[in-house]
C-alpha cells in the first residue's frame, strides 16, 4: 500500500471524519478543531497608535494540535486546507497556513457540499487564501473589539462589573427595547367591524363585510356609530349584486431557504431557536452516516445566496416530471433575484441529492434532523414547481352608500403546494349573478381595539436585521443568543422581553454612543466590510474613519461616567430604609439578578435576604407529603419543585421536567468532536460533551473578558 502523501486540513473533526471516508483514505485528512490563534483576552489586542494592527497569539490548548499540523504538513508533498468558505473559514485557513508553511504554499479548496461530487470538484478547482476575506475579517474582529474592550468597562462603573457592550448585539437589543417601549406606549383604539350573511334567491348564504361607506373606507370607532349603521341597513333597503369578478390567480413558490429564512421557518414550523437551527444544520452539512456511505445531506449553511447550480436545477426538474408528471415543470427554469452584495460562489441551502428524500433516510436521522432536513430539502423541492392556481370570485354588494364585499377561493391546481405550503383555506360562494338581488340575513356588529406591535420573536428579530442589512449569515443566531445569555433580554411565550437590566443597559449606552449603535450606522459598517472583501476599500482606512468619531463619543462618555453613576443609583433608590443604618435601600444587580441593599455600601453590608430570591409560581399540582400546592421556586442552582408548607414540609421533587435543558455550544468536543454542551449541576455551570456516556470529557467554565459578538 502505498503511503498518503497528501495533507488536507479543515476546521471540523465531524468535517474531517466525513470527508477521509469520501476521499477512501488517499488524504490525510486533519482538523483543527476550529480557530488556532485569536487576539488575547486579558487585553485589547489592537494597536491604535500602529494602523490598529492586531495582535493574533496562539489559543491556549491548542499548541498540540498546532504542532501536529506542521509535522503533517512536513511530511506531505502536498497541503490542501478545506475550512467553510466564508470570512471566518477564511481567517481560519489563513492562520492555519501561517502555521504550517514548510516552504511551500497550502493551496485553498472550498467545500459547498461534503459529497464525493463536492469535494472531487473542489479539490480539482483549488485555489488561494482570499486574502480580501482574510481582511474583511480583520476589520470585523477589530471593530468588534474596540467597541467590546473600550466600552464594557463604562457600564462596570456605572451598573456593576462582567456587563458587556457589543458592536451589533447592543443594535439588537435597542430594537427590542424600542419595541418594549412603543408597546408600553400604546393606547388602544375601538373600531368595530359590521359582517353579514346574505342569501340568493335560492337561499343559499354567504358571508359578506362592510368596507366603505359613501364609496370611502371608514372606521367605525364607536358602539352608537355601529347601532345607527346596523338600524339603517334593517330598514328595509335594496341589496344588489353590482360588481362580480371571476379570475385566476397564480401563487409562486418562496426561494429556497438562505441562512436568515432557514432560522425564521425553523422557528415558525418547528419551534427551534436560531442557535438550534444552525446546530443541526452544522450536522447535516459535516456528514450523517447513511447504510452505504457517510456524506453531507445539504449545502453549506451559511449563505446569503439565492443560487443554485445549473446542473442540480436540471436533475431537480427531471425528478420533478418523473415523480409527479410534467405539468409540474415549469416551462424556464426559476431563478431568484439575489439581494445586494453576496456570496457569489455560494448557493443556497438545498439537498445534497434531490433523490434522497427525507422518509427513504428518516430511520438514520435524529428526529430534529429529520425536521429540519425535510424542511430544507422540500423548501428547495417547491422553489422548482410551477405555481399553485386558484380560482378567484370577487363580488360587491351595494345598498344606499353602503358598499359590502365577499371573496370565494378554490384551488384548481396545487402547483407547488403539493410539497411545501401553508394550508390555504378555501372559501366557497354559492352561485350568484351581477345586478341580482339577494337577502340581508344577519347583521354582526364586532367590537374590536387595534393591537400594539409585537414583540420580537428570535424569527421576526432575526428577519428585522437581515432586512436592514445588520450581520451576516453565521452571526445572526449569536446576535440572538448573546442578548439572552447576558439577562439583557429574555424569552416569554416564544416572544424576546427587554428585562430591567437590558432597559439599563440600553438607556447608558444611548447616551453616549446613540450614532453607533444604531441600524444605518450597524449597516454601513456592513457595506463597509464588503467593500474590503471586493478590495474597493482597505481594512486600516475603514477602521481609522470609525474610530475617530467614536473616540471623541468614548472621551466625552468617559467624563460623564460620574454623573450617570449617579443618576442611576439616585434613579434606584428606594423609599424603604435600611434596617441597619438608617441610609435609602436600593435595587443592585448581583451574578444571579437584582436584588435590594443598603446604598452605604461599603460601610453598611446589609442585603435584604428575601429579596434576593425570585418569587415563587403557585402550581395546580399537590404535594405527596402534605397535600399543600407546590410551588416552583429558584436557587442560585436553577429552577426546582417544592412544597409552599416549607419549612414544615421539606417536600422536594426530584428528576423535575423543569431542570433547564443543556444548552448547545459552538466549540466541538477536543476528544471526538461532537458538540459541547453547558449544563448544570450542584456546584453550578460546566462544559461537557454531547456525546455523554460514550465520551466523558468535562470542563469548568472559564471567567472570560471577552464582549464582542
Amino acid at each position: 500500500m502505498s503511503k498518503v502523501n497528501k495533507l488536507l486540513i479543515v476546521e471540523s473533526p465531524t468535517k474531517a471524519h466525513t470527508i477521509k471516508g469520501l476521499l477512501h483514505n488517499q488524504y490525510n485528512v486533519l482538523s483543527s478543531r476550529g480557530h488556532i490563534k485569536d487576539l488575547p483576552k486579558s487585553r485589547l489586542g489592537v494597536d491604535v497608535e500602529k494602523d490598529f494592527l492586531p495582535s493574533y497569539i496562539k489559543i491556549r490548548g491548542k499548541a498540540k494540535i498546532i504542532t501536529e499540523l506542521k509535522n503533517a504538513a512536513k511530511k506531505a508533498k502536498e497541503v490542501y486546507i478545506g475550512c467553510d468558505p466564508d470570512r471566518e473559514g477564511e481567517a481560519i485557513a489563513n492562520h492555519i497556513a501561517e502555521e504550517i508553511s514548510n516552504g511551500h504554499k497550502p493551496k485553498r479548496v472550498l467545500f459547498y457540499e461534503i459529497t464525493k461530487t463536492g469535494i472531487d470538484k473542489a479539490l480539482a478547482n483549488p485555489t488561494e487564501i482570499d486574502y480580501n476575506k482574510v481582511n474583511a475579517h480583520i476589520a470585523r474582529r477589530v471593530l468588534d473589539r474596540l467597541v467590546g474592550y473600550l466600552v464594557s468597562p463604562i457600564l462596570w462603573k456605572t451598573v456593576k462589573s462582567g456587563l458587556s457592550a457589543g458592536r451589533v448585539q447592543t443594535v439588537a437589543l435597542r430594537l427590542i427595547v424600542e419595541r418594549e417601549r412603543e408597546i408600553q406606549k400604546f393606547i388602544p383604539e375601538e373600531y368595530w367591524l359590521i359582517k353579514t350573511i346574505f342569501a340568493n334567491k335560492t337561499q343559499d348564504e354567504f358571508p359578506a363585510l362592510l368596507v366603505k361607506i359613501d364609496g370611502k373606507e371608514k372606521e367605525i370607532k364607536s358602539e352608537e356609530e355601529a347601532e345607527k349603521i346596523q338600524k339603517d341597513l334593517l330598514s328595509g333597503i335594496k341589496y344588489l349584486i353590482t360588481k362580480l369578478d371571476t379570475y385566476e390567480k397564480h401563487t409562486k413558490p418562496a426561494a429556497p431557504f438562505i441562512t436568515a429564512t432557514m432560522q425564521q421557518e425553523a422557528s415558525h414550523k418547528l419551534g427551534f431557536t436560531a442557535k438550534k437551527t444552525m446546530f443541526i444544520a452544522q450536522q447535516l452539512f459535516e456528514g450523517i452516516k447513511l447504510k452505504d456511505e457517510e456524506t453531507g445531506l445539504i449545502t453549506y449553511p451559511r449563505t446569503d445566496s439565492l443560487r443554485t447550480a445549473e446542473e442540480f436545477i436540471t436533475s431537480t426538474r427531471n425528478y420533478i416530471n418523473e415523480q409527479f408528471g410534467k405539468e409540474y415543470v415549469p416551462e424556464t427554469i426559476r431563478r431568484f433575484k439575489e439581494r445586494g452584495l453576496t456570496q457569489g460562489a455560494h448557493e443556497s441551502i438545498r439537498p445534497t441529492a434531490i433523490e434522497r428524500t427525507p422518509d427513504s433516510i428518516k430511520h438514520y436521522l435524529s428526529p430534529d434532523q429529520y425536521k429540519l432536513y425535510n424542511l430544507v430539502y422540500r423548501r428547495f423541492l417547491a422553489s422548482q414547481i410551477t405555481d399553485a392556481i386558484y380560482a378567484m370570485t370577487d363580488v360587491e354588494i351595494t345598498a344606499k352608500n353602503y358598499t359590502f364585499k365577499s371573496q370565494g377561493i378554490k384551488q384548481k391546481f396545487p402547483g407547488f403546494e403539493k410539497v411545501y405550503a401553508d394550508a390555504v383555506q378555501e372559501k366557497s360562494l354559492p352561485l350568484l349573478k351581477k345586478d341580482e338581488e339577494v337577502l340581508l340575513k344577519s347583521i354582526d356588529p364586532e367590537q374590536h381595539f387595534t393591537q400594539p406591535p409585537a414583540r420580537y420573536s428570535e424569527a421576526t428579530l432575526i428577519k428585522k436585521l437581515q432586512i436592514n442589512g445588520i450581520g451576516r449569515p453565521s452571526t445572526y443566531a449569536t446576535i440572538v443568543s448573546t442578548v439572552l445569555e447576558r439577562r439583557y433580554v429574555e424569552k416569554k411565550q416564544g416572544r424576546l422581553w427587554a428585562t430591567q437590566l437590558g432597559f439599563l443597559v440600553n438607556d447608558i449606552l444611548l447616551k453616549g454612543f446613540d450614532n453607533i449603535f444604531e441600524v444605518n450606522f450597524t449597516k454601513k459598517m456592513e457595506q463597509e466590510l464588503d467593500l474590503i472583501e471586493a478590495k474597493k476599500e482597505t481594512w486600516q482606512n475603514v477602521i481609522k474613519d470609525f474610530y475617530k468619531p467614536f473616540k471623541e463619543d468614548l472621551d466625552k462618555m468617559q467624563e460623564k461616567t460620574p454623573e450617570i453613576k449617579k443618576e442611576t443609583t439616585q434613579s434606584q433608590l428606594l423609599d424603604e430604609k435600611c434596617p441597619t443604618c438608617g441610609k435609602p435601600l436600593t435595587t443592585k444587580w448581583g451574578r444571579y439578578g437584582q436584588f435590594i441593599a443598603c446604598s452605604g455600601y461599603p460601610e453598611c453590608k446589609y442585603i435584604k435576604k428575601d429579596a434576593t430570591k425570585e418569587p415563587t409560581q403557585l402550581l395546580e399540582a399537590k404535594c405527596p407529603q402534605c397535600g399543600k400546592p407546590l410551588v416552583e421556586r429558584a436557587s442560585r442552582f436553577g429552577k426546582f419543585i417544592a412544597c409552599s408548607g416549607y419549612p414544615e414540609c421539606k417536600y422536594i421533587q426530584q428528576n423535575q421536567a423543569s431542570k433547564e435543558p443543556p444548552k448547545l455550544l459552538e466549540e466541538k468536543c477536543p476528544e471526538c468532536g461532537k458538540q459541547l454542551v453547558e449544563r448544570k449541576g450542584r456546584f453550578g455551570k460546566f462544559i461537557a460533551c454531547s456525546g455523554y456516556p460514550e465520551c466523558k470529557y468535562r470542563a469548568k467554565i472559564k471567567k472570560t473578558e471577552d464582549k464582542e459578538d
